[in-house]
């Protein structure tokens, strides 16, 4: 494959991530190559790199005889994800609020707010995409890119089990409340009620009542 090919593909890989990121992929639905190519103007090789690439992440799963489709995780998969995610993000709460710049704690209180505003408001894809805003400002302050990285690579991976969960106004109406308190933690340099809200946050969905 040529290098503008690779370009190509590698474009379309992280289009066709961001679609089913901020949910204008729902969980389950079946990625044709040939609609791939008429949404992203691709060629079938680039189409077909780009699943291959996801199937890898597992952000879409290959399903012999049928072809591609964005993946549902289990929920044995997700709580998987989750403990993960809690052995990261816990021990990194003490991290983001010693190296959080003013202009991290105004970014993270800006997202925090922007999703605020759009609760009842926005369609779910949008509601998503702030969400994905929100979550990318918090680990920013962090200054090992590796493991801020990780963790936005974990939270992708889970994000299409929040279908059933958001589905729900009072789960989105939470979730709100969850970062406009991790905001405040961060701006008043409380690593322990970040960790507390971040724990809340990760495993609500384990227990939604």
């Amino acid at each position: 494959m040529s290098k503008s090919n690779t370009i190509v593909a590698a474009d379309v890989t992280e289009r066709l991530r961001s679609d089913i990121v901020l949910g204008a992929l729902r969980p389950g639905e079946w990625l044709r190559q040939i609609d791939l190519q008429d949404r992203y103007r691709c060629t079938r090789a680039s189409a077909r790199s780009a699943l291959a690439t996801l199937a890898a992440g597992q952000m879409v799963e290959h399903v012999p005889n049928r072809g591609f489709r964005v993946v549902q995780p289990s929920a044995e998969v997700r709580a998987q994800i989750t403990e993960v995610r809690l052995m990261l993000e816990l021990p990194a709460a003490e991290a983001i609020v010693a190296s959080a710049t003013a202009q991290d704690v105004a970014r993270i209180r800006a997202a925090a707010e922007a999703f605020e505003m759009g609760v009842d408001v926005l369609p779910y894809p949008k509601m998503c995409a702030l969400n994905h805003a929100f979550h990318r400002a918090l680990v920013t302050p962090l200054v090992n890119g590796l493991l801020a990285d990780t963790i936005n690579d974990l939270r992708e991976r889970d994000l299409p089990g929040d279908w059933s969960s958001w589905s729900v106004g009072t789960n989105v109406r939470r979730s709100s409340q969850d970062h406009l308190d991790m905001a405040k933690a961060v701006a008043t340099r409380d690593a322990d009620a970040l960790r507390d809200v971040t724990r809340r946050h990760l495993t609500r969905w384990q227990d939604p009542s």
